[in-house]
């Protein structure tokens, strides 16, 4: 007795799994680069202001953004996500448009 619609090489009685092959099995490499950066931003903006938080976080951007270019592939981890050019394009676009906004802030 089989199931309909099982993969070929899955137990009879199972249907077919919907995960990836590698689920579960990517580490996340130099991810953790992120959310230490966005850690550091909420602390210098209880500490010191908005517009220097909102450069931390320019900052942050832009080294994950240099660490996906230099990088090989089994490094970056979490960090990749896409081609190499889509995720260094990208995570520079949002890395300027943070340094543009905080530097454009009017805080009275």
């Amino acid at each position: 007795m089989t199931v309909s619609g099982s993969a070929p090489g899955q137990p009879r009685g199972r249907p077919a799994s919907r995960r990836p092959a590698n689920w579960g099995s990517q580490p996340l490499g130099l991810w953790w680069v992120l959310p230490i950066g966005l850690t550091i931003a909420v602390i210098v903006h209880f500490s010191g202001g908005l517009r220097a938080s909102g450069y931390v976080i320019a900052g942050t951007l832009a080294l994950a953004a240099i660490l996906r270019l230099v990088l090989p592939r089994g490094a970056v981890g979490g960090l990749l996500v896409r081609s190499r050019a889509w995720d260094v394009l990208t995570l520079l676009a949002m890395a300027a448009g943070v340094a543009v906004l905080s530097a454009t802030l009017l805080i009275r």
